[in-house]
C-alpha cells in the first residue's frame, strides 16, 4: 500500500546573488538539494544569468532577454533576490507526479542610483522548480512571472519623475523675491510635424523654426540650428515668457506649423530686471552639469547663473518618482520640496539702486550694505550695451583718491593723526614720475596744511610723497583690515580688488591715491566703508550663513575708525560733497575719488562716491565720468534720499 505525501514548508536561509550553483548531488535526496536550487534561481533572477539551470519549460534566452527587459529603464543597478520558506510536494513512491517545489522570491530594488536615496523598491514573486529523478535534479518552470507579477517578458518598466517645489529666495524682511509663477514655454514640437510615423524633412522643421524665433525674437538661424540638432521628435525650447508679460498670443503660435506653447512654473521674482545677476535664472539642465550629477536627468529645471546656482542643492528639493507597469504604480516617493534660502536684500531699494544705475549712459556700479551685521542690501550693475554684467560685484577698477582712506590708515599707523601738518604741493616727483594735484585744486591748500584737510580737498601730492613713509605692505594690510580681501563669501561669486604688497617707488606713489595697479570693485569700496562705519572689519554677504563667520583677527580698531571718520568729515563739510550737507537724517561721512585713465584723446576718468550713514555704507561707480563730486555727488545725494524714506 502506497502512502501519499502531504505538502511540507522548509525553512531557507538568505539566499541571493552570493549563492553556489548545486542543482543536483549523486544519491542525494530532492529535500538535500532544494535549498541550493532555489538560491541558484535566486541568483539568475538578479543577474538575468540562466545558463547554468535546467528548464521543465521555457528557456534561458528567453528569460535573460525579459530580465534585461525590465531592468534597462533602471539603468546599472540590479535587485537583490532572495529565496523565502520553501514548499516541497513529495508525492507517494508510486504516484507519476515529480517532486515539486514552490519558491518565493523577495526582490529588493535599493534606489540610490537613481537618485532616490534611502528607498527601496519591493515585491515578491513566485517560482516552481520541479525534481527530475532520473538526472536527480532539480529544473525550473521558466515563466517571465518569477521575474515579476504579470510579466510577460516584453512589456517595460515606466520612470516617472516628480518635480520637486524650488525652494524660496527670501528678503531681509523674510518675504519672498523669487518663488514659482505661470509661464509659456514656446517652442518647435517636431512630434506635430511627423508624418505617419516619420520625422519631417530637414526644410519644413528649419523652416517653422525661423518662423517661431522671429516671433519671439530669436536669432532665426541660431534657434533653427538648435532645432535641427535637437532629437527626431524632441520639443525644442525658444523661450519662456511670463504669462502676464507675454506679448505673443497663442493665434500667433498656433499658425506656425509645429510650434507649440507649455503651460508651467517657474522660480522667478517680480519683474524680469530684478537683479538678475544676483538672483540668477532657472533652466533647463546642460550637458555640463548632467556630466558632474548623476542624479539629474535631461529635462529637468536647475540654477544655471546667481543665488540659484550657487545653492541649487539648498532649493532643488528631492524630486518624486513613480515607477510604474503597464500603466498603474508600483511604486512612488513624493517629492520634498526644497529650503527657503534667507538673504540680506531690501527689494525697495535695490529697485532704487538699479533706476540710478540705469539711468548712466555709461557702465555704473551701486552696493549699498548694512555695517552691523554685514548684510548686502543692494547691489546694481548696469551695462548700457545691455548685457548681463556684474559691474557692482565682480568687476574691478581704479579706485582713484576714493583709495585714500585705505592709504590713510597706513599712515595713521605711521604716526599721523588727523591734525597732523602735511605738505601740500603743485607737484612732486617719485622716480622721475612727475605727480600732481587735479586741474582747479584750490590753491589755498597748498602749503602746510592739517592732514585731515589734506583728505577733504583730496591732495594727491601729499599722499604720493607718503611713498617712502609707509611700505605697499603696509598699505595691502591697511586693505585687508578695512574688509578689501580677495575671497569674499557673499553667496555669489564675487570679487573685491587687488592690492599688490611688493609695488615699489613711483608705482606705490601712484597706488597710495588709488591710480598705479590696485583695483577695487563697488564693493570691496563698499565694503572699506562698512568697516569704517562699524568700527571692526565686515565680511559683508548677500545669503544669511548657516553660522557667522570668525571674526578677522587684528582687523581695524574703534581708534582708527575714529580717525578715518574725522578724515571723512571735510568732505561733505566743505569739500567735493558739500551739498549732502542737506541731506537729513543722521551726520554724513563720505570720500569722492577720480581715477584718470587712457591717453589724450583717449582720456577719460573712472569716477567714484563712497558714503555712510547710520546703518547704512555705499559704493557708486562710473566707470565714465567727470569727477567724483560733480558726477557721483548727485547719484549719492538721490540714493541716501530714496533710501532715507525706505529704511
Amino acid at each position: 500500500m502506497s502512502v501519499s505525501k502531504l505538502p511540507r514548508s522548509i525553512s531557507v536561509g538568505v539566499l541571493g546573488a552570493g549563492t553556489v550553483l548545486v542543482l543536483a548531488s549523486c544519491g542525494a535526496e530532492p529535500s538535500e538539494t532544494v535549498d541550493d536550487a532555489a538560491g541558484s534561481l535566486a541568483t539568475a533572477v538578479s543577474t538575468g544569468d540562466f545558463s547554468e539551470l535546467g528548464f521543465a519549460s521555457g528557456d534561458a534566452a528567453s528569460l535573460t532577454a525579459a530580465v534585461e527587459n525590465l531592468h534597462e529603464p533602471l539603468g546599472e543597478i540590479d535587485p537583490t533576490v532572495t529565496a523565502g520558506e520553501i514548499t516541497l510536494d513529495e508525492p507517494g513512491e508510486d504516484s507519476p507526479r515529480p517532486v515539486t517545489a514552490t519558491v518565493p522570491l523577495q526582490h529588493s530594488w535599493e534606489l540610490d542610483d537613481l537618485g532616490i536615496d534611502g528607498e527601496t523598491w519591493s515585491y515578491d514573486t513566485t517560482a516552481e522548480l520541479v525534481y527530475d529523478q532520473e538526472s536527480e535534479a532539480w529544473e525550473v518552470e521558466g515563466t517571465p512571472e518569477i521575474i515579476f507579477p504579470d510579466y510577460t517578458g516584453d512589456q517595460t518598466l515606466d520612470l516617472v519623475t516628480t518635480s520637486a517645489d524650488r525652494g524660496r529666495i527670501m528678503d531681509d524682511a523674510g518675504r519672498a523675491m523669487v518663488y514659482n509663477r505661470d509661464v509659456v514655454r514656446l517652442g518647435i514640437d517636431k512630434a506635430q510635424l511627423a508624418e505617419d510615423g516619420e520625422p519631417a524633412d530637414e526644410e519644413t522643421v528649419r523652416s517653422s523654426a525661423e518662423e517661431l524665433a522671429e516671433l519671439v525674437g530669436r536669432d532665426a538661424g541660431d534657434y533653427a540650428d538648435t532645432v535641427m540638432a535637437g532629437g527626431e521628435m524632441a520639443f525644442v525650447e525658444a523661450i519662456t515668457l511670463r504669462r502676464e508679460e507675454s506679448d505673443v498670443t497663442a493665434t500667433e503660435v498656433e499658425q506656425i506649423p509645429g510650434a507649440a506653447s507649455i503651460y508651467d512654473q517657474m522660480p522667478l521674482a517680480d519683474s524680469r530686471d530684478f537683479a538678475p545677476l544676483l538672483l540668477g535664472r532657472v533652466g533647463p539642465v546642460t550637458a555640463e552639469i548632467l556630466e558632474s550629477d548623476p542624479s539629474l536627468s535631461v529635462g529637468d529645471t536647475v540654477g544655471l547663473t546667481g543665488i540659484q546656482a550657487a545653492y541649487e542643492d539648498t532649493l532643488r528639493g528631492t524630486p518624486g518618482m513613480e515607477i510604474q507597469f503597464n500603466g498603474e504604480t508600483q511604486f512612488a516617493v513624493e517629492p520634498e520640496a526644497g529650503d527657503d534660502l534667507d538673504t540680506t536684500m531690501v527689494p525697495r531699494l535695490q529697485n532704487l539702486a538699479q533706476d540710478i544705475a540705469d539711468e548712466q549712459d555709461t557702465t555704473a556700479g551701486i552696493v549699498a550694505i548694512r555695517p552691523s551685521d554685514g548684510g548686502i542690501l543692494a547691489a546694481a550693475s548696469h551695462d548700457p550695451e545691455g548685457g548681463y554684467v556684474p559691474v557692482a560685484t565682480q568687476s574691478t577698477y581704479a579706485p582713484g583718491s576714493t583709495f585714500k582712506v585705505v592709504s590713510s590708515l597706513a599712515m595713521l599707523r605711521d604716526g599721523l593723526t588727523p591734525e597732523s601738518s602735511v605738505e601740500c604741493t603743485e607737484g612732486t616727483t617719485v622716480n622721475g614720475q612727475q605727480f600732481g594735484n587735479y586741474s582747479g585744486f584750490p590753491d589755498a591748500y597748498l602749503g602746510t596744511i592739517e592732514f585731515r584737510d589734506a583728505v577733504a580737498v583730496s591732495c594727491n601730492t601729499v599722499f604720493a610723497d607718503a611713498y617712502d613713509d609707509v611700505t605697499s605692505e603696509e598699505v595691502h594690510q591697511a586693505a585687508l583690515d578695512l574688509g578689501l580681501r580677495e575671497d569674499p563669501n557673499i553667496g555669489v561669486p564675487a570679487r573685491m580688488g587687488s592690492i599688490p604688497s611688493d609695488s615699489e617707488e613711483n608705482l606705490h606713489a601712484s597706488n597710495l591715491f588709488g591710480q598705479g595697479n590696485v583695483e577695487a570693485s563697488t564693493l570691496g569700496m563698499a565694503t572699506v566703508t562698512a568697516s569704517i562705519a562699524a568700527g571692526e572689519t565686515i565680511q559683508p554677504h548677500l545669503v544669511v550663513p548657516e553660522e557667522a563667520p570668525e571674526a578677522v583677527e587684528g582687523g581695524v580698531t574703534a581708534d582708527e575708525v575714529e580717525d578715518l571718520r574725522t578724515l571723512m568729515t571735510d568732505t561733505v563739510n566743505f569739500g567735493s560733497l558739500e551739498s549732502m550737507g542737506d541731506v537729513p537724517g543722521e551726520p554724513i561721512y563720505a570720500k569722492t575719488g577720480t581715477a584718470e585713465r587712457g591717453e589724450g584723446d583717449d582720456a577719460y576718468s573712472h569716477t567714484w562716491a563712497i558714503a555712510m550713514q547710520g546703518d547704512l555704507a555705499v559704493a557708486i561707480f562710473l566707470e565714465e565720468g567727470e569727477f567724483g563730486g560733480s558726477t557721483n555727488g548727485p547719484l549719492l545725494q538721490e540714493f541716501l534720499e530714496g533710501a532715507s524714506a525706505i529704511l
